[in-house]
Formats: C-alpha cells, sequence, structure tokens
C-alpha cells in the first residue's frame, strides 16, 4: 500500500474548513499511538501536550473501529464516526482495521454524509 498523504488531507482540510479546522491526528488504535497532522495555532496553547493525549487516547479506546463494530455488528464495517459535541465535531475516519484518522471542526462547520470520508481518503490515497 502506498503511503498515504497527511499533508495532502490537512491541505485540503484546511482550504475547506479555513478556522473552522481545529485539529486532525492519525492513530493507531492497536498500540494506542497518534501522530498530529494539524492543530490550530489558537489550540497549541489551549490543549497541553498531555491534554491532547488524554484526549486522543480516551477517544482511541472507546471510538476505535473494533469497539464501534461489535456494538453495531448487524450493520457491517464501520468506515466512521461522528461525534457532536457542544463547542465541536469529531469524526473518526476508520482507514483499516487498527489506522484511521481523527479530524476535529468547530461547532456548525458543515460537510456532507456520506461523501465527505470519501473526500477524505481520496486526497489521502493521492488521488
Amino acid at each position: 500500500m502506498p503511503a498515504r498523504q497527511y499533508e495532502a488531507l490537512v491541505t485540503w482540510l484546511r482550504e475547506e474548513f479555513e478556522d473552522d479546522l481545529r485539529w486532525v491526528a492519525s492513530f493507531d488504535h492497536r498500540t494506542f499511538s497518534y501522530t498530529v497532522r494539524y492543530i490550530r495555532e489558537d489550540l497549541k496553547t489551549e490543549l497541553k501536550e498531555h491534554e491532547l493525549d488524554t484526549i486522543v487516547h480516551r477517544s482511541l479506546a472507546v471510538y476505535n473501529r473494533s469497539h464501534v463494530e461489535d456494538v453495531y455488528f448487524h450493520l457491517g464495517d464501520a468506515e466512521c464516526l461522528v461525534v457532536q459535541h457542544e463547542r465541536a465535531t469529531a469524526i473518526h475516519l476508520y482507514l483499516d482495521e487498527r489506522r484511521g484518522v481523527v479530524i476535529k471542526l468547530e461547532d456548525g462547520a458543515t460537510f456532507t454524509m456520506p461523501t465527505f470520508p470519501e473526500s477524505c481518503r481520496a486526497r489521502l490515497r493521492g488521488d
């Protein structure tokens, strides 16, 4: 499998959402590892490294693909999970059995389902 084009994804997300893009992180839920691919400047001070670690690790524990598929076993493979909060929306995009990307957007940012996840995957493939 060719290397994923995270920079292309982040560039596209920044163009699409401008200041509504909060942060982007790729993850491997089996190893609980992640890489921050983008974080908005004002959030660098708001979300200290430890706080971001806690947020990402908790989301990997609860929103990982295996868990989502266990809960909704009758619906087939999970492709993404959208969690809307009072202040932001989190899109957990599953890329394979263990890896994925979390995209955090400001509350009120709009995107279209189901085309948004496929547009993200296309950027990651370099399409």
